[in-house]
């Protein structure tokens, strides 16, 4: 990853993006098995390595299952700079000394989740070189079956609107496949711009397209994880 250009955050040199502005948030869109997690993960740790704050919400995996991904998504990871929230209602482990991590007992609680959100935000902020955090939810699909569509549609963007105040990134992913059509337009409502994954069409790990973002690629991109 090269020095973010003024302004933005830019991504590692697997992923086929470009910058992007500083106070976006995007919906990455992906069915199950498509990597579209993976690549959230990416966007968001790899700042770390440029000093920048990394807030990972996860819902679906306990903090222990994320860390153990994110040593292939993000080798050069700066674990000191990484925060989590674990919603996952599982086992609690903990992250090791350097990691902040913060414990909500069940996804549906939305409220619990937005107070450990800001909480842990403010301490990231405040170590992270200009005050720079990339923050990732993993994911809205899975808030889903707990909270109405009202309910997370105002919970996803709140936390979109607390990025964009902060200068921040925000990265939230979805399982199209598994919502109607109105139900994903309702929820990419909250973000600049809209990520999709599918499978790839070659030995690629992925292909993604980008759509309401300014100044990116065009058509479907390969993309491959980094080796482990």
């Amino acid at each position: 990853m090269s020095a973010d250009p003024a302004g933005t955050y830019a991504f590692p040199e697997w992923l086929p993006l470009e910058p992007i502005s500083q106070g976006s948030t995007v919906i990455v869109a992906g069915p199950a098995f498509s990597n579209a997690e993976k690549l959230v993960e990416g966007m968001v740790a790899g700042g770390t390595r440029n000093g920048e704050g990394a807030l990972m919400i996860s819902t679906n995996e306990t903090c222990r299952k994320l860390l153990e991904s994110l040593r292939r998504t993000a080798a050069d990871l700066d674990r000191s700079r990484l925060g989590v929230i674990d919603c996952s209602g599982q086992d609690i482990g903990s992250g090791g000394p350097e990691v902040q991590v913060k414990y909500v007992s069940t996804q549906s609680d939305l409220t619990g989740i937005g107070m450990k959100f800001s909480a842990l935000y403010e301490s990231l902020y405040g170590v992270a070189t200009g005050g720079r955090v990339r923050t990732g939810l993993i994911s809205l699909s899975s808030l889903s079956m707990y909270v109405d569509l009202r309910k997370l549609f105002q919970f996803a963007q709140t936390l979109s609107g607390r990025i964009d105040s902060a200068d921040g990134l925000g990265a939230f992913t979805i399982d199209p496949t598994t919502h109607d059509t109105q139900t994903v337009n309702t929820l990419c409502q909250v973000a600049d711009g809209r990520i999709d994954i599918r499978e790839p069409e070659d030995d690629a790990d992925g292909e993604l397209r980008v759509r309401g973002l300014a100044g990116q690629p065009s058509g479907w991109q390969p993309f491959s994880l980094p080796s482990e």
